[in-house]
């Protein structure tokens, strides 16, 4: 982001895998710069797939160790798993606590999440659910959460969380954007990081770097100038840009 000087990316999602598909260009790209980055996974994954002789625990376990991997390859060791139910995901004061917690505990600069007002996909996908509570919480955990000694005092700021202002808040696979991370350098190590949850990418094949590939042409395509492959982002400036 030229207009701030940032360190610290803290990313939330709902589903493992989510991270990687929303942001693992962007992230290897921030990784690659030095920049920290953490990330918080909202769900325990658990209803990942539809193989009814697959066990639950095991999906969890495997969807966790899958998301570890992944971690590994776009260069970043700090994960949070909060653990909620996947498919159950509310706005809640529970996760709103947890999420603030997080960033209180990181202190980024730069939060990633979510866009919760994407419902559609063009004509062809129905947002899930997960994915717009995420992004709903999010919004509430940034502000007024984090930076507002009340919120959850007892819980958080008299247990040594004390509050956190962040510069800027990025929200992906969002119908608005106005922020364009460029990752033609990053695009490769996106599509070896998704390729690694191998139980949620089996039914794309072979053509799982094709579709991605297309899909970064088509976020690139609102950029100025013009980039090859791009995450595209609705930006939240909370401070004055220089």
């Amino acid at each position: 982001m030229s207009e701030l000087e940032f360190e610290k990316v803290m990313v939330f999602f709902a589903h493992p895998d989510d991270g990687e598909f929303m942001a693992g260009g962007s992230m290897v790209q921030w990784a690659a710069e030095g920049k920290q980055i953490a990330l918080c996974v909202v769900t325990n994954g658990s209803h990942g797939s539809n193989d009814p002789d697959f066990p639950r625990e095991e999906l969890i376990a495997a969807r966790e160790s899958e998301q570890r991997e992944a971690a590994k390859i776009t260069g970043i060791s700090d994960i949070t798993f909060l653990g909620y139910e996947d498919c159950h995901v509310e706005d809640s004061h529970e996760l709103r606590r947890d999420m603030i917690r997080e960033i209180r505990r990181f202190k980024p600069d730069v939060v990633v999440g979510p866009d919760p007002t994407m419902y559609f996909y063009a004509d062809m996908y129905i947002n899930h659910p997960d994915h717009r509570k995420v992004g709903e919480a999010l919004c509430a955990a940034i502000s007024p959460g984090a930076p507002t000694v009340p919120m959850y005092r007892e819980e958080l700021h008299d247990k040594g969380f004390e509050p956190h202002h962040i510069k800027a808040a990025l929200f992906g696979f969002s119908p608005s954007p106005n922020y364009y991370v460029d990752i033609e350098k990053a695009i490769d190590t996106k599509i070896e990081a998704v390729t690694v949850h191998q139980s949620q990418t089996p039914e794309f094949g072979s053509k799982l770097a094709e579709r991605m590939k297309f899909m970064a042409g088509v976020m690139a395509e609102g950029a100025h100038p013009p980039l090859k492959y791009a995450e595209s982002y609705r930006a939240i400036y909370f401070r004055e840009r220089d």
